[in-house]
């Protein structure tokens, strides 16, 4: 029984390692729409954990926005969504 606790233990303990060196790898990076791309779908959206995407009107029609890049930690789940390849991972401006 004791096993299984260790077992599980350092499961989780990796877990957290994981996803500590994914938000330090992803820090100077945030999404990017490819507005020619977007379709107005909505998919990455709903997907987004953080809110940082908007659905804009603008003159080319309908389209996916970043509304909070500061808030992004490009973890990419909205690129898993996105069938239109309308997103991609760029490298934050250094300001």
């Amino acid at each position: 029984m004791s096993t299984i606790y260790i077992g599980i233990t350092i499961i989780i303990f990796l877990w957290i390692l994981g996803s500590l060196h994914r938000n330090r790898k992803n820090r100077n990076k945030v999404i990017c729409v490819v507005k020619s791309n977007c379709s107005g779908c909505g998919r990455c959206i709903k997907r987004c954990r953080r809110r940082i995407l908007e659905m804009v009107k603008d003159e080319t029609g309908i389209h996916a926005a970043v509304k909070y890049p500061k808030k992004c930690t490009a973890c990419g789940d909205c690129l898993i969504k996105c069938k239109f390849n309308a997103l991609k991972i760029i490298k934050r401006n250094s300001k």
